[in-house]
């Protein structure tokens, strides 16, 4: 302030502080908490010095949602899609890598359609500035829509991606069913099997217990 008395100051939404006339400029930008926090994606006043550096990070993939404020899913539609469609490709990423297919939906053709954003199925969770404005706008969420919906069309007609689904233990119906057909089906933590939702009860799964007798059996075979 020194020397500048009787200029007008003027405050910076992104870093609250003051700047002289000279120093702040004409400059307005999205500020990452009011998006991450209101998703508010209006743009405010800052100065020259942090609308670079905004300008500098747009694309970087530092927000993840899921320690920053993971029930913004639950009050923006659009988003939680978005999400739901990033979860899709990473469950069928893992079926794409074990594919020796060569076609257009092959795990290395999709790797170079992604490019510098991996991150989309590699976390469903970390987003940059850009791609939470994309999502505002619906851009994202239709190219997401797109994309996993070509993938998992893949892996339901390749006979060596489909024989790698499962088989609800529950129901023990025969039709193959997979863990990124997200609105019916649950996969369980401890050992990935899928189930339907509507069959799945409280409690270890049938895999698990197998499992557990198994080991249980082997430790006592081991011991005697």
């Amino acid at each position: 302030f020194s020397g500048n008395q009787g200029q007008e100051f003027k405050v910076c939404i992104y870093d609250k502080r003051y700047y002289c006339r000279a120093c702040f400029g004409n400059y307005a930008y999205c500020i990452p908490s009011k998006i991450i926090y209101n998703w508010d994606h209006n743009k405010y006043r800052v100065s020259k010095k942090s609308f670079d550096f905004l300008t500098q990070v747009h694309t970087l993939p530092n927000i993840d949602l899921s320690k920053l404020n993971i029930s913004l899913y639950n009050h923006v539609p659009e988003l939680a899609k978005v999400r739901d469609y990033r979860r899709m490709l990473n469950m069928v990423r893992e079926y794409l890598v074990r594919c020796n297919s060569k076609d257009e939906v092959s795990y290395e053709v999709i790797r170079k359609k992604l490019g510098t954003h991996q991150y989309y199925w590699d976390s469903p969770h970390l987003y940059s500035i850009a791609d939470l404005t994309k999502s505002f706008s619906g851009q994202l969420q239709s190219y997401l829509k797109k994309l996993s919906q070509k993938c998992v069309h893949h892996v339901y007609c390749c006979k060596k991606c489909s024989s790698l689904g499962f088989i609800c233990e529950y129901c023990q119906n025969p039709k193959i069913i997979f863990a990124f057909e997200l609105q019916t089906t649950d996969q369980c933590a401890g050992c990935g099997a899928v189930y339907h939702k509507s069959c799945k009860r409280n409690g270890p799964c049938p895999k698990c217990i197998r499992k557990e007798y198994i080991l249980n059996k082997n430790k006592r075979h081991i011991t005697t």
